[in-house]
């Protein structure tokens, strides 16, 4: 009676077998083994079996499969684990003779849940050799195990085990549960207990494994197929001519997720519209924003999955799995949906309000739009032959595999699992006797990874992608938006989202010209930049040229194109020239220093002229607008001159270009300066000339009264003369104005005698005054 235990490992009894005797010698080298009586055990497991096989991926595998016939044989076989054997009774025939076989390694080293290739000889020249795949004891708890398979060498078996199907109902492709296979299960007494693998179960009263074949050292054996099977169901075979160990380690996980976005392979040139790796590499950007249109391409490593991967591609026609192929992406959608505790989802952050959140949608893709390729594993350690990476490759354009059209600024998260609670582990579903199917979990339970212990949680990877627009930016361009191109062999410059190796090229047109200009540049793209060398036929700055932008034939952008000749100062104004020595007048303006300017850049510029008079003594400001190629002669007439004859270093400045030249300031020749000491006799002059404008002493006229002639002078105060009368007179305030004269006079005086310009003899030194005044103020009359 079975005892089906949880752990899948905890068995009554002590599986201990006893391996038949060798100490018979044929003579011919050969060993003829006696059956030793085996004691009686209280397993209910089929254990003590056989020797074990199974693994996911070993480390020492070969590169290639190995294919094996009835009589096989490896280059690197040692023979030191090579064994013949013939069988003696119970049980054994003589058709059952000469059995011979070797591994080519003493130990074989895998991980669970993936696959392992065992290379080894065999040959039974009477009959078939088989390869015993199980054990009976683990080695860290001295517990036993239930049966694993029995495989056929030869024919199919190619020497690749799938470890996640091991003593499953699905098994290895050649297991004695699915092929036609001689095999003899008798007791002690050589009565046939079982005439099958599947029978075998049932005769012995043993149970199946319990949960898939967990991290541990198994035993390898090649054997005839003959086993004795003793009460209450311990098996051993009569012959075992080579055996081996087989070491299955736990899974690892990587926890990044490796992210870039790529152009779609039809624009590749040689890939045929196919896809690999190193060509979506080589063409991609390790980038995490992925332009609308084009590919994001994730990247997943772990290991403990390739075995459920390679069972649902040999489902589905697709071989067994290497590194570098690519795979519909229909199997990986089957392996999520299938194998419990592995998860993938990639899905929307940041939808809009009352918007659907877009969704990978796996299992609906086209395969067009979706592409699975496999690769070594980069940061875990794997078999030689099995693929330790997968990447996904996910066309983001409109109808794609996503539940809602991606668009720019949508933001995703991708998220990789392999799910684990604490204090479980994962069991297969309860069977009837009959190997266990090997993707249905026993429930009640929570979803969990085939090979996490009972300590082991979820472990999980994150990665994050955004979709942008397909744009082109360029570097230099107006308010208007109109490009900018240097005269001298410059390019047209910017920043893009779109990859190579799309082919894009520009035209540049000048119908104005005598003979119109047309020239054809190619767009250059590179790590998200383009460039575009521009043949614009030796136009000078300021020329304008209509530019088209096309991809293949269709025409993506048009503007125009100003030359300039610099595209980082494209309106600067610049001084032409400036002269050595500039003449002015003492008082007067500026409008004698003429300063040269132009504009240099190509377009309209405006800028600040600046003068700079001896040291700062004399400062003035001028504001210019030059459009393109445009060059004027410019000077100051609004700035006075308030500097004393002489000769006074000067600066102008436009922008960063700066000239230096000397001002001399001369005598105005119209002036003539009044010394307050030039005056002769006592100061009775009586033609009036000791009374000027700059005579600082008071005079007195014939009355008596005193005229403060020095009041009145070229600084036009508002202090008055006096009158004859004894009244003051106020120059300013016109209260005897000597352009109508005074026309009055007091009793006695003598009659007035006018000067030929108007003026009295009693106002003679009134009118002295106001000449002197309009004098210095600069106006004759």
């Amino acid at each position: 009676m079975t005892r089906r235990q949880d752990d899948g490992a905890d068995r009554d009894g002590d599986p201990k077998a006893t391996a038949p005797d060798t100490d018979a010698d044929d003579g011919g080298g050969r060993i003829r083994p006696r059956l030793r009586r085996l004691p009686t055990v209280r397993t209910a497991a089929v254990a003590a079996l056989v020797l074990v096989v199974a693994s996911a991926a070993v480390v020492s595998a070969p590169a290639a499969g190995v294919s094996v016939a009835d009589s096989a044989s490896v280059a690197d076989s040692p023979a030191t684990n090579a064994v013949t054997a013939q069988p003696s009774e119970p049980g054994g025939s003589a058709d059952r003779h000469e059995l011979s076989g070797s591994f080519s390694r003493p130990t074989y080293t895998a991980i669970a849940g993936d696959l392992v290739d065992i290379r080894y000889t065999a040959s039974n020249t009477n009959g078939s050799a088989y390869l015993l795949i199980g054990g009976n004891r683990l080695t860290d708890s001295g517990k036993s195990i239930g049966y694993t398979d029995v495989v056929k060498l030869g024919g199919e078996f190619d020497g690749t085990i799938n470890t996640r199907l091991l003593g499953t109902e699905e098994g290895t492709a050649a297991s004695c549960r699915a092929t036609d296979c001689d095999l003899e299960f008798v007791n002690e007494n050589g009565k046939e207990v079982a005439d099958s693998l599947s029978e075998l179960s049932g005769a012995t009263g043993a149970g199946g494994l319990a949960r898939p074949l967990v991290p541990q050292r198994y035993r390898l054996a090649i054997t005839n197929g003959t086993f004795v099977v003793e009460e209450p169901g311990v098996v051993t075979p009569v012959g075992a001519a080579a055996s081996s160990d087989l070491l299955l380690t736990k899974p690892t996980f990587h926890d990044e997720i490796e992210v870039f976005t790529t152009a779609d392979p039809e624009n590749v040139e040689g890939s045929g519209g196919g896809e690999s790796l190193s060509a979506l590499e080589q063409n991609g950007l390790d980038r995490t924003a992925v332009t609308e249109g084009d590919r994001v391409v994730l990247g997943f490593e772990s290991t403990g999955i390739w075995g459920a991967l390679s069972h649902f591609a040999a489902e589905q026609g697709e071989g067994s799995l290497q590194a570098g192929q690519a795979v519909n992406h229909s199997v990986l959608s089957e392996f999520l949906r299938t194998e419990d505790g592995v998860s993938l989802e990639v899905r929307q952050t940041n939808p809009g309000m009352n918007e659907p959140r877009s969704e990978l949608d796996l299992a609906n893709a086209d395969p067009e739009d979706v592409t699975l390729l496999l690769a070594d594993a980069e940061e875990l350690e794997t078999g030689d032959s099995t693929p330790g990476r997968f990447y996904l490759v996910l066309d983001t354009s409109d109808g794609g595999p996503f539940t809602e059209d991606p668009e720019p600024g949508d933001e995703f998260t991708v998220e990789f699992a392999l799910k684990g609670a604490e204090g479980h582990r994962y069991a297969f579903a309860e069977d009837s006797g009959e190997p266990p199917a090997p993707f249905e979990q026993r429930l009640p339970a929570p979803e969990q990874f085939p090979y996490w212990e009972t300590t082991d949680g979820t472990v999980s990877a994150e990665a994050s992608f955004s979709v942008q627009e397909r744009y082109f930016e360029y570097d230099h361009v107006t308010d208007d938006g109109e490009l900018l191109v240097e005269d001298s062999g410059g390019a047209v410059t910017g920043t893009t989202t779109i990859l190579p190796p799309i082919e894009m090229s520009a035209t540049f047109v000048d119908d104005k010209r005598d003979e119109p200009f047309r020239s054809e540049s190619q767009v250059e793209l590179s790590d998200g930049n383009f460039s575009i060398n521009a043949d614009l036929g030796g136009a000078d700055p300021g020329t304008r040229l209509n530019y088209e932008l096309y991809d293949g034939t269709t025409l993506r952008d048009s503007r125009t194109v100003i030359v300039v000749d610099d595209t980082d100062d494209p309106d600067r104004l610049a001084i032409d020239s400036v002269p050595e020595n500039a003449t002015v007048a003492e008082g007067g303006n500026l409008s004698a220093l003429g300063i040269d300017v132009r504009n240099a850049g190509g377009l309209e510029g405006e800028r600040t002229l600046a003068l700079d008079v001896d040291d700062g003594n004399l400062t003035t400001a001028r504001e210019l607008t030059l459009s393109s190629n445009e060059s004027r002669t410019v000077g100051f007439p609004s700035a006075t001159i308030r500097l004393d004859p002489g000769e006074y270093p000067f600066t102008v400045t436009l922008d960063e270009d700066r000239r230096n030249g000397t001002l001399i300031v001369a005598e105005n020749p119209a002036r003539t300066t009044i010394d307050e000491n030039d005056s002769e006799g006592d100061g009775s002059d009586t033609d009036g000339s000791a009374n000027s404008s700059n005579t600082d002493e008071n005079t007195t006229d014939a009355d008596g009264n005193t005229t403060d002639a020095g009041e009145n002078s070229s600084e036009n105060d508002s202090t008055g003369a006096t009158t004859p009368d004894g009244n003051s007179s106020d120059l300013d305030e016109n209260s005897s104005d000597p352009a109508r004269g005074s026309g009055g006079r007091d009793d006695g005086d003598e009659p007035a005698t006018f000067l030929p310009f108007g003026i009295g003899t009693r106002e003679t030194l009134l009118g002295t005054l106001l000449v002197g005044a309009v004098h210095l103020l600069g106006h004759w009359v």
